[in-house]
């Protein structure tokens, strides 16, 4: 069971760890272009977004990887379980409109 301390200093480590991109990944949250999956991940929504959203994807989703492997090792879970909490904690903290993937893969904006 990871603990609230655990899940808290992840959520500070995720802002921490993708504060440098934030802007740029709100931006293209904006677009339409990215959106959160319910794996902790971030997903394409639009394929025929820009390059630049595909590589701020590639290395928003490089550096959660690494801090959930670190998070679920240091609370002594597995990363799938770890994954599953911070996906909610993510989407809690979402604006509405910000796109969604629903777990059959649906892409739609969070009311």
């Amino acid at each position: 069971m990871i603990r609230r301390t655990h899940l808290i200093a992840f959520m500070a480590s995720l802002v921490f760890a993708v504060a440098a991109s934030a802007g740029q990944l709100d931006d293209a949250r904006a677009q339409g272009w990215l959106g959160e999956r319910p794996d902790g991940y971030i997903g394409l929504v639009d394929p025929n977004a820009p390059a630049s959203a595909k590589a701020l994807m590639d290395d928003v989703n490089a550096k959660r990887r690494a801090l959930y492997a670190q998070r679920a090792a240091a609370a002594g879970v597995r990363i799938a379980d770890y994954q599953t909490i911070a996906a909610q904690e993510i989407y809690d903290s979402l604006r509405s409109g910000v796109f969604v993937m629903s777990p059959a893969g649906d892409w739609a904006p969070k009311p």
